[in-house]
């Protein structure tokens, strides 16, 4: 008993020692800097590696965060400078001088408007964990606690958890890494859901309106009921924080990035909500899509990423379920919570088959799964997994539901993975999956793998579809094709960033850099819908000369081609008037989330 004893003392007084202490401040916003000090154990060590993150885990792209470190130093607790040097591009070695810790000190530019980049503005600033805290190298399983000095009036909402007195608390680097934090002033609320709360923090303030605040929580409540029930709840957090930032700067970007705790949305404001409180379209979709992230990615998560490098690309063929499912559980989540009609979410299914179908050439999934991390310009299939995924993730449970007269879903394959790999405290690989495929009751899973996920062909919706009783109806239609994508600039001009071979803009010989101005008299501004101008002004006229105006450099061109036409196939999904019994029970089964008779 006194051994226990003892050893019960000498616990909190080792996970102290061992804890790493932060402290992160804002003195002057309008330098756009944030002010990091670290605090490392260093017992027993004559120097430390200590690293930022290449990447942030669910932005599958290299950021390299060390790039906007500056004035870095390092100290003894002393206050005696010590020696450090570059070990590598993000690694910084310090001697530690023979002492028990080693404090460094650097600040951090926050200058960008992007999901995984801290922001610094007037009253406002924004940072995830993989911005501003270093960890040392093989050391990712220790505590961290986190202060903030900030100027008067400024709050502070983090996914860490409160310690008391201003302290926040990690259990690991992993969850530091992770959390994502809000300073300055903002709007903040808080809604409770099935016993748990989730937080909403908003900037700007005066967006969060009582419209917006009313159709905000409403949402929220209903999107995490049902996915609550869906898993088998609770829901995997104490507390969930929605950090949201309404962009009134020109961004051409929307999105979303999820935590384990947390998500963060950046959308335009235009695209947010209009006066009467009423959401942009995306807007439903994210909320959904992000949320569905605290199971399938932050916790349900695939082995070649489990656990986190920091370091580097971490390559895994499953980002297809990880994200394009994830996005089918987004739909059917807004469908089953009577955020959208059964109209609505064959609708958004409709897209993502035209989305697919325009491809320029056949793409795997796992192709597109292990190339996001160059973002390939011309295929772009590191954003084409979402829809395609979305879609396959629909075929998947429509397949198994009529495999096993409704007796089981993809519903259950989630669950399953939750419980024998999550919760086992390990990932899944494609075998797994396709072993709960079969179990579940699915015909020829080998088969389906094979042929639409990691090969190349299309999408069998038209055998599919219609066992959940929906109509897949297609036209084909020849459309005026300008060959050009392009990218608005914070000065409201568009700038061609590529041109199709064989295209009008080929033909002209358009470049990228190029400010496209007018096609023929129709003028072009990103703020307009100059593509159905475009389409509508030189419809049918194929072969046909046309001028296209630019600004290269300083100089303004005129461009001669002729209109050239493209074959598009547009789609339209819509419930069958007359469904068989069982063609009916399954599309009841995936619209209420039910199985059985």
């Amino acid at each position: 008993m006194r051994q226990l004893c003892a050893l019960l003392l000498t616990i909190p007084a080792l996970a102290a020692a061992q804890t790493v202490r932060y402290e992160v401040s804002v003195s002057a916003p309008t330098e756009r800097l944030f002010h990091v000090k670290a605090e490392f154990p260093a017992r027993g060590k004559d120097t430390l590696y200590l690293s930022l993150p290449a990447w942030s885990p669910g932005a599958y792209e290299i950021q390299n965060y060390a790039r906007y470190v500056r004035h870095f130093s390092a100290r003894s607790v002393a206050g005696q400078p010590l020696f450090w040097d570059r070990a590598d591009k993000d690694t910084w070695r310090v001697t530690t001088g023979r002492g028990d810790r080693v404090s460094v000190e650097f600040d951090y530019l926050a200058d960008t408007v992007d999901l995984s980049l801290a922001q610094l503005a007037d009253d406002f600033g924004e940072a995830l964990g993989t911005n501003l805290f270093l960890y040392e190298e093989g050391q990712l399983d220790r505590p961290a606690e986190v202060r903030f000095a900030l100027p008067a009036g400024w709050q502070v909402t983090t996914a860490l958890k409160g310690a008391g007195r201003g302290v926040y608390s990690a259990a690991d680097y992993h969850e530091l890494a992770d959390a994502m934090t809000f300073v300055g002033k903002y709007a903040l609320d808080s809604v409770q859901v099935d016993g748990h709360w989730i937080r909403i923090a908003l900037w700007p303030t005066a967006d969060y309106t009582l419209a917006v605040q009313r159709n905000f929580r409403s949402a929220v409540e209903k999107i995490a009921k049902v996915q609550n029930l869906l898993m088998g709840g609770p829901p995997p957090y104490e507390t969930y924080t929605i950090f949201f930032n309404v962009m009134h700067a020109p961004v051409n970007f929307g999105g979303g990035l999820e935590h384990s705790a947390s998500q963060y949305d950046i959308m335009p404001a235009p695209a947010f909500a209009d006066p009467t409180g009423r959401f942009g379209d995306f807007i439903l979709p994210l909320l959904s899509h992000e949320s569905f992230h605290l199971w399938n990615v932050k916790r349900i998560r695939p082995a070649e990423m489990w656990p986190y490098d920091y370091h580097g690309e971490q390559y895994t063929p499953l980002l297809w379920w990880s994200e394009g499912v994830t996005d089918y559980y987004a739909d059917l989540t807004n469908l089953r919570a009577g955020l959208w009609a059964d109209s609505t979410f064959l609708s958004n299914a409709a897209v993502n088959i035209r989305q697919v179908e325009a491809a320029p050439e056949p793409w795997s999934e796992e192709d597109g799964s292990v190339a996001t991390w160059i973002n390939e310009v011309y295929v772009n299939s590191s954003q084409l997994y979402y829809p395609k995924g979305s879609l396959t993730g629909l075929l998947l449970d429509v397949s198994i539901r009529d495999a096993s007269d409704n007796r089981f879903s993809l519903d259950d394959v989630m669950r399953a993975l939750f419980t024998r790999f999550y919760k086992q405290g390990k990932g899944f690989r494609t075998a797994d999956l396709l072993a709960l495929f079969k179990e579940m009751g699915m015909p020829d899973a080998d088969g389906f793998y094979q042929r639409y996920i990691n090969g190349r062909g299309p999408l069998p919706y038209d055998s599919v579809l219609p066992k959940a009783g929906i109509v897949v109806t297609r036209r084909t239609t020849a459309l005026p094709f300008l060959g050009v994508t392009s990218g608005a600039t914070p000065d409201g001009q568009l700038v061609v960033q590529a041109v199709s071979p064989g295209s009008a803009a080929g033909e002209a010989g358009m470049v990228p850099g190029d400010v496209l101005l007018k096609i023929g008299d129709i003028a072009v501004t990103p703020d307009s819908d100059w593509g159905a101008a475009f389409r509508t002004r030189y419809r049918g006229q194929a072969g046909q000369p046309m001028t296209l105006t630019v600004r290269r450099e300083s100089q303004t061109l005129t461009l001669n081609t002729h209109v050239r036409e493209r074959a598009t196939t547009s789609f339209r999904l819509e419930r069958a008037p007359s469904p068989t019994p069982k063609q009916a029970k399954i599309w009841r089964g995936l619209a209420t989330g039910t199985t059985g008779p």
